[in-house]
């Protein structure tokens, strides 16, 4: 049974399917009872389990088989749909954008920045606080794992996987490809 929020009959002005949240309960650290958050399709898009403090804010929207989880918000006019799924602490934002089938697990999405295709975004799989950022108009179709920036015009195309296990953040931004030494 969901205790955390409920669906609203306030519908989206755009997309009258979609309807803004209200909280149920205390939500983290910010969202209180009561509180508005973004838009929802179903009660499936975003995850009601005791204890995962995933939200949706503002303006966002999740729609279609899109799915939020395990403590991923999104914020301003961020989106998820289709199939996309955002788990494991993934914050998007601006007018970020992950669609069709795409995955993000611990990575940070802002600007104009786009996972479409089966694209994957994912934190080191050894060290969670190695996650990917992009943000600028970046799109990823393709694979990208660890401390890796993608910036401005950047591209990953499907197939394509750019992995940094190393201490060092790999920065890439279309035109130039930059290694920042780590500690």
């Amino acid at each position: 049974m969901n205790q955390k929020y409920e669906i609203t009959d306030i519908a989206h002005e755009k997309y009258p399917f979609l309807h803004r949240i209200r909280a149920l309960r205390d939500i983290g650290k910010d969202v209180k009872a009561g509180d508005l958050g973004g838009f929802v399709e179903c009660k499936d898009n975003l995850s009601f389990q005791q204890g995962d403090d995933a939200w949706v804010y503002n303006n966002a929207i999740i729609a279609g088989q899109g799915c939020v989880d395990m403590g991923s918000v999104l914020r301003d006019r961020a989106i998820v749909c289709g199939s996309a799924y955002a788990s494991h602490g993934s914050v998007l934002f601006g007018d970020a954008r992950a669609e069709d089938d795409a995955y993000i697990r611990g990575a940070t999405l802002f600007g104009s920045a786009r996972v479409s295709g089966a694209g994957m975004i994912l934190a080191a799989p050894d060290d969670p606080d190695c996650a990917p950022q992009l943000s600028g108009r970046c799109c990823v179709y393709g694979k990208v794992i660890g401390d890796v920036h993608l910036l401005g015009s950047a591209v990953v195309l499907s197939g394509e996987e750019v992995c940094n296990s190393t201490p060092d953040s790999f920065i890439l931004d279309g035109k130039t490809r930059t290694v920042v030494r780590g500690a």
